[in-house]
């Protein structure tokens, strides 16, 4: 049998080598960020709560500014409780699993919400007391059909208490590698109100009275029930706050278990985390007394209703960002504060600095300043700062890409906008090219410029401070395509009449030369540029060699110029979303 370690953990299991994973902020980064927020233009500290979120994000990344906090993932951790037949809930225990499938159709409250923010919603079953068919966004690692009902004997074994702990750092884990760099909790338990109660108390010292909350609802005298069961089950444990699995196993959910593994899984990544409600702080907890450090990591995405959440929150020194009299638990109140975090990382990186602004000889501070809109016109001087951002916008065949795209180009700068056609020019024997190129220069304002080329590099590098107009490149395929005619990809009899032969240089080698100097040229540009092209990632396999050469390329481009893009959007059936 393995070790055990004074935490009360297996020594070498996944739980301890997350834990010892866990560490402090990068206080150099949090500086770093706290002292960009007292530079930029507005005065210090008007942000209040978003400026400690953007010194915490970076504190985590330790870079400053920190890197948006997006794609998001929310998982959505469910189980059953024995507690229940003590009649804390109205609800039958049945509604567990009913709501596990209305997660899964889509048609929760957080499923709408979800879709709103742009977040990846997973449904794990780690404890539901039913057998639930396989479906897409279902993860089955149930441990156990439910728990003991905790007034009467230990929830679960401290053996099946990190067990779940361990799906939680696993679940945290798979996110992570599948790109989200920001995680919320969410639950879903009939019942699971009451074994939350009785950790916060545990971890707090809170009366009975003073943790058990509603829940659901419940009348006076159900709620007067609902403390009595707290209470026995404190009584009969005793519990003790050193032994955090020992007070998990004997008091908490499934749920509760998978919430504390996947809180420490983003700490370990150092990855934000955002609790939804009290099950989520019941669970931070416990986490926290396994890896004090670990709360550098969560964000409190909201308040809940239930009087423990608030108590939880003190004491985990966590200010929440929404107030809303929320009780709704699976995840919606973690998810309906992800705009806000990502907005602090976005404040560090695209707001001006008072240097950036304008040079404002006389003016020590912008508390100084007569008026924003002084400092805004740029000074005496009604010069603008210069914002440059990157912005790349991806879809199918007219998905609406285009027109996204040149709505935020129209949006992005301080001059007209320079559109670089990069297709053919458009020819009789092919009128479907034609028409779509009429519809595309009907569109365009008459200040807009238009040049035809593939020249890309030559005009992402003209970045003389006189030239603040947008650049907005339609589109990224069409270039691509003509690079990979050019360099022979396609074999020597695509070529054009007007055009050598290719020989003297391996067509791969030539490809990568051009397709490198573009994203080089991205990445260092100062210049405002939104750039559209084909998104080829839905699995279309083309049927021919040189179809398929063409998707593989492809991806890789749009892979390297979202990597280096301050937005990165998806049009799909003409509906834009934000993915960065």
């Amino acid at each position: 049998m393995a070790a055990v370690n004074s935490a009360g953990n297996t020594a070498g299991s996944v739980l301890d080598r997350t834990l010892r994973a866990v560490g402090p902020p990068d206080a150099e980064a949090v500086a770093r960020a706290r002292a960009r927020h007292d530079a930029l233009a507005k005065p210090r500290g008007a942000l209040g709560v978003v400026e400690d979120l953007g010194a915490q994000l970076a504190g985590l990344a330790g870079t400053c500014p920190p890197p948006a906090p997006e794609p998001a993932g929310l998982a959505v951790f469910a189980g059953d409780h024995g507690v229940h037949r003590q009649g804390v809930s109205p609800w039958p225990q049945e509604i567990t699993a009913a709501m596990v499938s209305t997660f899964l159709s889509g048609g929760a409250v957080v499923n709408a919400l979800a879709r709103q923010a742009g977040a990846r919603v997973l449904v794990v079953d780690v404890g539901v007391a039913a057998d639930l068919p396989p479906a897409p966004g279902l993860l089955d690692r149930k441990v156990r059909a439910g728990t003991d009902d905790l007034s009467e004997r230990p929830a679960m074994s401290r053996g099946e208490a990190v067990a779940a702990v361990e799906v939680g750092i696993e679940v945290a884990d798979d996110l992570v590698a599948r790109g989200c760099r920001c995680l919320l909790t969410g639950d879903m338990g009939i019942a699971n109100t009451t074994p939350a109660a009785a950790l916060v108390a545990a971890f707090t010292g809170g009366k009975p009275e003073q943790v058990t909350g509603r829940g659901t609802g419940i009348d006076d005298a159900t709620w007067a029930g609902k403390v009595a069961v707290v209470g026995r089950a404190l009584d009969l444990h005793r519990p003790d706050a050193a032994d955090p699995l020992g007070v998990l196993a004997a008091l908490g959910g499934l749920e509760h278990a998978a919430t504390v593994g996947f809180l420490l899984g983003a700490a370990a990544a150092r990855i934000p985390v955002v609790l939804d409600g009290i099950a989520a702080g019941a669970a931070a907890l416990v986490a926290r007394a396994l890896a004090p450090e670990a709360v550098g990591a969560f964000v409190a995405g909201h308040v809940s209703a239930e009087p423990a959440a608030r108590l939880a929150l003190t004491a985990l020194g966590l200010r929440p960002v929404l107030d809303l009299d929320l009780r709704l638990g699976e995840g919606s109140g973690a998810v309906l504060a992800l705009p806000v975090i990502r907005a602090a990382a976005a404040v560090l990186t695209e707001v001006a600095t008072l240097d950036e602004v304008a040079t404002l000889d006389d003016v020590a501070t912008l508390d100084d300043v007569a008026t924003l809109d002084d400092v805004a016109a740029g000074g005496a001087d009604g010069r603008r700062a210069r914002r440059p951002r990157r912005i790349l916008v991806l879809g199918g065949a007219r998905s609406g890409k285009s027109t996204t795209a040149e709505r935020l180009a129209g949006e992005a700068g301080t001059g007209p906008v320079t559109y670089l056609a990069t297709g053919p020019r458009p020819t009789a024997d092919d009128p479907e090219w034609a028409e779509r190129v009429r519809t595309h220069r009907e569109r365009r304002p008459p200040d807009w410029t238009t040049v035809e080329t593939a020249d890309l590099v030559t005009h992402l590098k003209a970045d003389e401070p006189e030239r603040t107009e947008p650049l907005l490149i339609d589109c990224l395929s069409t270039w691509l395509t003509r690079m990979m005619d050019e360099a022979g990809c396609f074999g020597t009899e695509h070529h054009s009449p007007a055009q050598e032969p290719v020989t003297a240089q391996d067509p791969a080698a030539a490809l990568a030369a051009e397709v490198d100097a573009l994203v080089a040229a991205w990445e260092s540009t100062s210049r405002t540029v939104v750039a559209v092209s084909n998104e080829v990632g839905g699995g279309v396999v083309p049927a021919t060699t040189s179809g398929r050469l063409f998707r593989d390329e492809l991806g890789v481009l749009n892979a390297r110029i979202a990597a280096a893009s301050d937005e990165v959007w998806l049009l799909t059936a003409g509906i834009p979303q934000r993915l960065r």
